[in-house]
């Protein structure tokens, strides 16, 4: 599935100018000038004449099938072989800006983060059903292309709140994607467990960090990569989707890890107090991180990561 405001056009200009400017075809033959021996008589293509003295049609016009979005409010024509427009090319559009701004009106909620068709609910917690997720709280999605993007998912943005600062651990080749996300005084190492070729991060979380708890789904992904064999990765590295979990499965590990954050923030809450709180059946307030003493911050951050990789792993 392309994205709906990717356009393609035919473009027309002249290399003999000095100055290059594309213009769209109107559908009509191209200007009588150029189609014909009148270009002689153009400024423009006067002093290189010589060069083709008998040619019957502009030998300066050139014509080309370009690729540019409609939503972008400056158009900027890219050659249609140009790999830069991929992303638009298949289901990796979810994670454009222009789109996301234009299209969330009416978009699957499952493309916003949001409960939807598309997207089961973890006693509140969204589980989109089009993404693998991992016993450490992140995310994949893989384009029919073989692009991919990964981030965090709702649970583990929801527990931690809003997000001070992101910083990029790993950013291009064969690697474990890996990022950290400082939270108050707390600094969090996230990662995603399966090596994937990096192409490229996310950088406008440096500006606005708080975005990945805010669409943690969209706006908040954190690596784009690609997949160069569906099936498997070179060199004996394993499957990318070795190890996580899609539909059902991930809906049922997404509550069965809502009831051991209870369980973790109780036992934070009788540290602190002394005083053991009865459970109400939700989950923690969101923000859980930002609200507990550092040390507190510190441990629960990491028995959410650690604890679900050792005891919830994935078969």
């Amino acid at each position: 599935m392309r994205c709906p405001f990717l356009r393609e056009a035919h473009v027309q200009s002249c290399q003999a100018s000095p100055f290059r400017k594309q213009i769209v075809r109107s559908g009509h033959a191209a200007d009588d000038r150029c189609g014909s021996a009148a270009w002689r008589d153009c400024f423009a293509a006067r002093e290189l004449t010589e060069e083709h003295p008998s040619a019957g049609s502009c030998p300066f016009h050139a014509e080309s099938l370009v690729q540019y979005c409609s939503a972008a409010p400056v158009t900027k024509f890219i050659p249609w072989s140009d790999q830069a427009f991929s992303r638009c090319g298949s289901e990796s559009h979810r994670f454009c800006d222009l789109y996301l701004a234009l299209a969330r009106t009416s978009a699957p909620a499952a493309e916003t983060g949001e409960a939807s068709p598309g997207s089961d609910d973890a006693d509140g917690i969204p589980v989109p059903t089009w993404l693998w997720f991992a016993p450490s709280h992140t995310w994949l999605a893989v384009a029919s292309d073989g692009v991919c993007h990964i981030g965090v998912d709702a649970f583990l943005a929801r527990t931690l709140g809003g997000i001070d600062r992101v910083q990029f651990v790993t950013t291009k080749g064969l690697e474990r994607p890996a990022a950290v996300l400082t939270v108050r005084d707390v600094d969090l190492t996230v990662s995603f467990p399966n090596p994937v070729f990096i192409t490229g991060v996310n950088g406008a979380l440096r500006a606005d960090p708080a975005r990945l708890a805010r669409d943690p789904y969209g706006l908040g992904w954190l690596f784009e990569g690609i997949v160069r064999d569906h099936a498997s990765l070179p060199n004996g590295h394993t499957k990318l989707t070795d190890g996580l979990l899609r539909g059902d499965a991930a809906t049922a590990w997404m509550r069965r890890e809502g009831l051991r954050l209870r369980g973790l923030a109780e036992a934070a809450s009788e540290r602190i107090s002394g005083v053991r709180l009865a459970a109400d059946g939700g989950l923690p307030a969101p923000g859980l991180i930002r609200t507990l003493p550092h040390e507190e911050a510190l441990r629960l951050s990491h028995l959410l990561l650690s604890t679900a990789t050792d005891e919830e792993r994935f078969s």
